[in-house]
């Protein structure tokens, strides 16, 4: 079976698969990481987050496009973005952890959902090699840089991938 083209999905704001909750997790942990890296003057990670932030917004506001997706959204945006505020700013040192804290919360649901339902449809196998490599590599920069936060989020990172690997392999469907 073909799968729709891409212009299909910008058409239809099909954002199937996309969680406006999650993504505004995870760019509110990317603002997390990008004022660690920035306190502690790393600025190749520094740059490399607010990349990120920035294709977060632009997903983020695709997805906000579709009704169903639009009041969760806005209700996170709501809650998530002044507690960060705050924190950022009454609590600075803690950025690190925020990052991670938002960043585990965010990729939670899927992992709670894969592990009741068994269903492994939507998650790539090339893209679960991709985040596990990049983790390696995280967690080996933390390592040298002796970044707790970091260690501990691609620790955190390392598991899930772990278990989602595990059912992926059980649990595919082969065609």
């Amino acid at each position: 079976m073909a799968q729709p083209s891409f212009d299909a999905y910008f058409r239809t704001r099909n954002t199937r698969g996309l969680s406006a909750v999650s993504t505004t997790l995870n760019a509110a942990g990317t603002v997390g990481w990008a004022t660690y890296f920035y306190l502690n003057r790393l600025w190749y990670p520094f740059v490399t987050n607010i990349m990120i932030f920035i294709l977060a917004v632009g997903i983020l506001g695709y997805i906000l496009s579709n009704r169903k997706q639009f009041i969760k959204g806005l209700i996170t945006i709501a809650v998530v973005g002044p507690i960060t505020s705050y924190t950022l700013l009454k609590h600075p040192h803690l950025s690190g952890w925020m990052g991670m804290l938002y960043n585990w919360m965010a990729g939670t649901p899927q992992l709670v959902r894969i592990v009741r339902k068994k269903k492994v449809s939507g998650i790539s196998e090339k893209g679960l090699f991709f985040a596990t490599g990049a983790m390696i590599l995280v967690i080996s920069y933390g390592l040298i840089i002796h970044a707790l936060p970091l260690i501990v989020g691609c620790i955190q990172g390392l598991l899930y991938m772990s278990v989602m690997m595990r059912y992926y392999y059980r649990y595919r469907k082969h065609d």
